[in-house]
């Protein structure tokens, strides 16, 4: 896991925003849509400053979204700035005590308590009122700024929100923030499991970009190997800092700022491929069995390192594998999509149907498109081998998250192995995304891997 790039300084935050828009060699003009950001320790006081800039009335107001547990974090601070400027706020706090579901229910609520005569928007925390404040805002057509409470998900400066919508968790457009604002006296204060969760997101990308390199070999995808630069500078950064300790400023402006650059990075190229891959589709999953059936889940970065380590152990399986034409062919033939869409129909309710729906138009188990992409598969192979020769061991990821006391297996989340195994041949059918298991499904392995790594 050492860093071998040397352009870190390059690939700050504050390096890229100072860029500003560019032409890459990648052919695509990289546009970071965040206009600033503020970490370091007790920037909250740069709160008026901001909100100054993205030109706010004082005759009016600024709404205030938070949770209980978020405005008892960063509240006091957060008030203070706002009255000590004279700025008027409403203020709606959320139930923190219970868990905030991003769906159509949630967004509602919000809508219903907003206030007209407030100019600008304010959320004062992170995850499910940060991806809810960021399509409030773009509904409202509003300034934005977050205020960061733990350095937990890499959502802060996309545009886009992770929410469920008819039960299937899906990302739709929203505003990218403003300004992010990461105060580390408050950051290094958050729970151990959320900075946790904000290293496992991180780790995350390490499958990512491979994936995203591997849909551009077999599928043609866009791709832009100085984005995954930006990704793999800053994921070596927060893991060098959090070798010194969870809890120091260094280890939460390090994962602060990976998070951001994960936003920046996902603008740039204009689809989630730098930030998510089949670690995601993990958590995703478990997170829609959870919002159906009320089955265990965790923190979405938690869940993502525990996918990350899944992964990197079903691409060390991969590596020993040579693609059979024949065998592939006969494993499509053989393929019922109907007892597939019962599997699925069974394991997730409701959210199985958005799939199947996606299906229909996405056609990936048609077996015309499947002959396509296994004869680019097997002509390419090399290529994808000496990508995927580019992760890191399993082993070193696991002893890495065991080191910041993060978990990492299913297990310890409370999640059986019938769940980790349907979670991974589910992952396919999340969203039009070449990954891992659809890789495998194309060269008729799935099953066998399954079998292998998540036996019941």
């Amino acid at each position: 896991m050492s860093n071998t790039n040397k352009q870190e300084s390059d690939y700050s935050v504050a390096a890229l925003l100072a860029r500003g828009d560019y032409k890459c060699a990648c052919g695509k003009m990289h546009r970071a849509i965040i206009k600033r950001a503020v970490i370091g320790a007790g920037v909250i006081a740069q709160l008026p400053a901001q909100i100054a800039l993205e030109g706010h009335d004082n005759s009016k107001k600024v709404f205030v979204l938070a949770d209980t547990n978020t405005w008892g974090a960063a509240g006091g601070k957060v008030a203070a700035a706002l009255q000590g400027a004279g700025i008027a706020y409403t203020l709606y706090c959320l139930d923190g005590s219970v868990r905030l579901e991003p769906d159509e229910h949630l967004l509602g609520s919000i809508m219903l308590h907003w206030d007209l005569s407030c100019d600008l928007l304010v959320t004062v925390g992170t995850g499910v009122l940060n991806d809810m404040g960021k399509i409030v805002a773009g509904v409202a057509r509003l300034p934005y700024i977050v205020v960061g409470t733990a350095p937990s998900m890499d959502g802060y400066a996309s545009n886009t929100s992770s929410t469920i919508r008819d039960h299937l968790k899906v990302s739709v457009d929203s505003k990218c923030p403003d300004v992010v604002i990461g105060d580390t006296d408050v950051l290094t204060k958050a729970p151990d499991r959320m900075i946790q969760a904000g290293i496992g997101d991180m780790l995350a990308k390490f499958i990512s970009v491979v994936e995203w390199h591997i849909g551009n070999i077999v599928a043609g995808e866009y791709y832009c190997p100085e984005v995954v630069a930006i990704m793999t500078t800053a994921l070596h950064k927060i893991i060098d800092a959090a070798k010194g300790g969870l809890r120091t400023h260094e280890t939460a402006a390090a994962v602060m700022e990976g998070m951001i650059l994960s936003g920046i990075a996902v603008n740039y190229a204009g689809v989630s491929r730098p930030a998510s891959g089949i670690e995601h589709y993990f958590s995703h999953i478990w997170d829609m069995r959870y919002v159906e059936f009320n089955t265990p889940c965790d923190l979405h970065g938690i869940q993502c390192g525990i996918g990350t380590v899944n992964a990197l152990r079903i691409y060390e399986l991969i590596k020993q594998m040579k693609p059979n034409r024949e065998q592939a062919l006969a494993y499509v033939k053989s393929f019922d999509y109907g007892a597939w869409c019962d599997v699925l129909r069974k394991n997730l309710g409701g959210s199985a149907e958005a799939m199947i729906h996606n299906e229909a138009r996405e056609g990936k188990y048609d077996v015309t498109k499947h002959a396509a992409r296994l004869e680019s598969i097997i002509a390419r192979w090399d290529e994808i081998m000496t990508v995927v020769n580019e992760l890191p061991a399993a082993a070193e990821i696991e002893a890495f998250l065991k080191q910041v006391g993060a978990p990492v297996s299913p297990a310890e989340i409370g999640l059986s192995k019938a769940e980790e195994r349907f979670a991974f041949l589910a992952t396919k059918d999340v969203r039009d995304k070449y990954i891992a298991s659809r890789l495998l499904w194309d060269i008729g392995e799935l099953d066998n891997v399954a079998d292998t790594l998540f036996p019941v």
